[in-house]
């Protein structure tokens, strides 16, 4: 894809860069959209604890692909939120976070949770992405083909997460507005 547009970042959240790792293209994630991949501190101690998942992301860090970034403790209207996203709205530690400063930063969230999260985005206007948009916007790019995205799929079925299809013809991509 063209020039990276440095104004937005996406701020991953683990589920996205699970499903990636067990997808086989954990490599491409950072070439899809043009804009730079993030991880909070908070996400990457939680994705650290997933069995296979801490090597494939220092990997990420160490080639400059994305990049860690503290969460703001520093920012009383972003700590704020997060305290009250995880202990009113229950979420996990990670996804809060991200909720939170995405919710003040007004950058693009990649997570999908839908369940937990789209209700909180579109109530505060915030963009998200999924996995499939990520899948979708590939696609169009000409970076995947449709066989990838099955396979894809298939891996990440296999491996026990979750996905809104079983087969990329199932899907319909979505209008993206970022």
């Amino acid at each position: 894809m063209g020039t990276k547009k440095n104004d937005k970042i996406i701020l991953i959240d683990a589920d996205v860069l699970s499903h990636f790792i067990s997808g086989g293209q954990i490599t491409l994630i950072h070439k899809i959209f043009p804009y730079p991949i993030k991880i909070l501190n908070k996400v990457y101690v939680e994705i650290s604890r997933m069995p296979g998942r801490k090597r494939e992301v220092d990997n990420l860090l160490n080639f400059k692909l994305i990049e860690q970034i503290p969460f703001p403790e520093d920012n009383p209207e972003i700590r704020k939120e997060y305290h009250y996203i995880k202990k009113k709205l229950f979420k996990g530690d990670g996804e809060s976070a991200c909720l939170a400063v995405v919710r003040y930063s007004k950058d693009i969230l990649a997570s999908s949770n839908l369940k937990d999260t789209a209700h909180y985005c579109n109530l505060h206007n915030i963009s998200y992405l999924t996995t499939m948009d990520f899948l979708c916007q590939a696609v169009t790019n000409g970076q995947l083909f449709e066989s990838d995205c099955d396979e894809f799929i298939q891996r990440v079925l296999k491996a026990g997460s979750r996905l809104p299809v079983k087969k990329w013809g199932e899907y319909g991509c979505r209008e993206l507005d970022l």
